[in-house]
């Protein structure tokens, strides 16, 4: 496990520090002072799902949801040049309409768009990937294909769609998980509202 995933652990206890507070904090982190940088992918995707049903246990669901949606915050920071790479190729285009289009017709590498009225369904297909995966998210790199981890956990990525699509659309966007691949289906499935 590299830096990169001991600093989103870590951002995963300040997040539930700061909203849940420090006794909860405990109880869900308990075991992640274990994981080094020597921690197997395995090891890590059982620790996060552990941690992700004790979340669920201990935490109300809005509060949950502040918490992973601030995780991805912080993972659309730490991933600026995925961002900053799609406000560029939005610049490209005159109009929001024409970026779209030219998405739906060539989209970034294991996704695919549709556009509804004024939703945007952002599915990520990852099994499709240039190098087929289960999540794009590495900290889940080790769940095995037969094991499902709570939808809870995905809301991160509900966070970074939600960034990432802000910066392409230069406003606040309101960005729903529909569907999740760690949670049991074929792709995950994020609705934008325009």
């Amino acid at each position: 496990m590299g830096k990169k995933e001991l600093n989103a652990i870590k951002a995963l206890g300040i997040n539930v520090g700061h909203i849940a507070g420090k006794g909860v904090k405990e109880k869900i982190m308990a075991g992640s002072e274990r994981l080094t940088s020597k921690s197997t992918p395995a090891e890590i995707a059982a620790w996060l799902k552990g941690a992700m049903e004790r979340l669920d246990k201990l935490v109300p669901k809005a509060k949950r949801f502040q918490i992973r949606e601030n995780c991805g915050y912080d993972c659309a920071r730490v991933n600026k040049g995925t961002l900053d790479r799609g406000k560029a190729k939005r610049k490209k285009y005159p109009s929001l309409d024409e970026f779209l289009a030219a998405e739906q017709k060539k989209p970034l590498s294991g996704t695919r768009l549709e556009k509804k009225g004024n939703v945007l369904f952002w599915y990520f297909t990852p099994h499709t990937f240039s190098r087929p995966m289960r999540c794009f998210c590495a900290l889940m790199k080790g769940l095995p294909e037969e094991e499902t981890i709570s939808s809870t956990y995905c809301l991160c990525s509900r966070g970074f769609v939600q960034k990432y699509w802000e910066g392409i659309v230069g406003r606040p966007l309101t960005v729903d998980l529909l569907e999740s691949c760690l949670s049991g289906a074929q792709e995950c499935k994020f609705a934008i509202h325009l």
